[in-house]
């Protein structure tokens, strides 16, 4: 807040000083001749809006001129300046002057007019300066101004109401019929039915209905998901309590938490048997997070404060302590310091990030692959254990037929084993020794399969082992909003802690308390991002 101490400056008529003080105070201090401004000058000379007084990060206070205006400040022309004891500034025919600072006010201004109005011009005696002067009735003339209000601005607008061709028509005018009823400027959503009025207004001096909005906006999900629960809660809301159109592009939705917090501060009492805490405050009346993610065969959600159930069971090794290393790790290129960004594709959103693949993100690089060397080199796709030993069979089977001596290559050669039986027994040997081995045999060999996959054996004759299905929990929080885009100037890391991560299990979601070292609730705070409950969440629940 800034408290100013205004110091009003007149003239006796022997040319001194009277002055008359005021006190005023704002977060911002507008100055104009607007009535809303709380340095009011009533001057025509002067903008609606002519300039604000603000304070910067360092506490200094500042004036800063509005758009298209400039200011006098010091005998020259400028923008804005910093306001220190001394500091003159013209605007239109007043002078504003920085008076030392006293009383424990932040600001004192003194304010003279020293520029008044010319009017040493009479009127001249032959000026009509009546409606009776000019030969006029007043009561006709008085009679003839209302009806042509009533033309203009209640008639003419009514009349595409009643014709379906007169309002297709006047949409293609410069000025549209219904344009006088217009109160502002619609949502950018909107803009296509600026002209139409009937579109949402079908009704003259009746309120839009939900039915109205509900005709194009059928996918709008429910707030609760029980609908008995929806209609019990909201059976006297409409779309337009929250909604109200008419205030310009992006003011649509309505930015108020204490709607919000109305409910959510004493939810038991509205919903006796709900899980959900009591909400009053991002920063100071918030639980825990409440994360999403896969146990068994379904989705569980637990909070961040249960440490003990927070493990992610996705079928994958992995170590971000190895690939993240500041020393970097070894690829076919040298050392190379790998970042988030190589692994981690932001979508065009900026919500998601692109599902990674082995092709894409892992083979990319050429770090991994899945080769096999005994008795001959060659590649494996990165797929299903039966497609995986199929494409084995089919190597060696070609191999064979290729060199028919090569069959030398099986144990079992002394019974003169079929091409077949031989490639199966190769593909069968390869895929234990290499592909699909759990442990590695010395500290420097490589695991192919198992290096990233749980293997367990399977039982079957045709293929022995099973790959643990690979689940990666793409989004923690489905009922919150979260744009990655909108915190780029952050590294990864500051957030999500996986510099010393060794164990694919381990979530490093940021709980609240790092969201609160930027983020102040419903309140400002200095140097941090105001947030309400719609920064994170939707009223309308998206359909299941």
């Amino acid at each position: 807040m800034i408290s100013c101490l205004l110091i009003h400056v007149s003239r006796n008529p022997q040319g001194l000083p009277v002055c008359k003080d005021s006190f005023i105070s704002g977060a911002t201090i507008e100055i104009g001749r607007g009535a809303a401004c709380k340095i009011h000058l009533l001057d025509h000379r002067v903008n609606q809006l002519h300039a604000s007084i603000v304070r910067s990060e360092n506490g200094a206070l500042f004036i800063n001129g509005e758009k298209n205006v400039t200011l006098k400040i010091n005998g020259y022309i400028a923008q804005h300046a910093e306001l220190t004891p001394g500091t003159q500034i013209e605007i239109g025919p007043y002078l504003l002057i920085v008076e030392p600072l006293a009383g424990g006010y932040d600001l004192i201004l003194s304010i003279e007019l020293i520029h008044p109005l010319n009017h040493t011009e009479a009127a001249k005696p032959d000026t009509p300066l009546t409606v009776a002067a000019l030969g006029l009735s007043k009561r006709k003339f008085g009679f003839s101004l209302a009806a042509g209000i009533l033309f203009l601005f209640l008639f003419l607008p009514m009349l595409p109401h009643f014709s379906a061709a007169l309002d297709k028509w006047q949409v293609s005018l410069p000025l549209t019929l219904t344009g006088a009823w217009s109160p502002g400027s619609l949502a950018g959503g909107h803009r296509m039915l600026d002209a139409q009025c009937s579109s949402c207004h079908q009704k003259p001096f009746t309120a839009i209905s939900d039915e109205t909005c509900t005709v194009c906006h059928t996918q709008v999900g429910r707030h609760l998901e029980k609908e008995a629960l929806q209609d019990k809660t909201f059976h006297t809301m409409r779309c337009t309590n929250c909604h109200i159109d008419h205030k310009g592009a992006e003011r649509l939705l309505l930015h108020d938490s204490s709607k919000c917090v109305s409910c959510h501060d004493n939810i038991k009492h509205k919903l006796a048997d709900t899980q959900l805490g009591n909400v009053s405050d991002f920063a100071a009346g918030h639980p825990p997070f409440r994360l999403s993610l896969f146990k068994g065969d379904g989705l569980i959600r637990l909070r961040q404060d249960n440490k003990a159930g927070l493990t992610e069971q996705s079928g994958l090794k992995y170590s971000h302590q190895v690939h993240l290393a500041k020393e970097g790790i070894s690829t076919p290129e040298g050392d190379t310091v790998m970042r988030c960004q190589d692994c981690h594709k932001l979508e065009e959103s900026g919500r998601h990030f692109s599902a990674m693949t082995m092709k894409n993100t892992c083979q990319q690089s050429g770090c991994h692959a899945l080769d096999f060397t005994e008795p001959v080199e060659g590649l494996a796709p990165h797929g299903s254990e039966h497609a995986v030993m199929d494409r084995l069979r089919e190597f060696y089977i070609n191999w064979l037929a290729s060199t028919p001596e090569n069959q030398s290559a099986c144990q079992n050669n002394a019974d003169t084993p079929s091409m077949l039986s031989c490639a199966n027994e190769l593909a069968d040997r390869n895929a234990a020794a290499t592909l699909f081995r759990t442990r590695p045999v010395s500290k420097k060999d490589r695991l192919e399969c198992g290096e990233c996959h749980e293997i367990k054996p399977s039982g079957e004759k045709e293929v022995p082992w099973k790959v643990t299905p690979v689940r990666i929990n793409r989004d923690w929080q489905p009922g919150a909003v979260f744009n990655h885009a909108k915190h780029e100037t952050m590294k990864c890391t500051d957030c999500h802690d996986k510099l010393n991560s060794k164990f694919s299990a381990d979530i490093a979601i940021p709980a609240i308390t790092k969201c609160r070292e930027c983020h102040s609730g419903n309140r400002p705070a200095k140097g941090m991002v105001t947030s309400g409950c719609d920064s994170c969440h939707r009223f309308h629940q998206p359909a299941k």
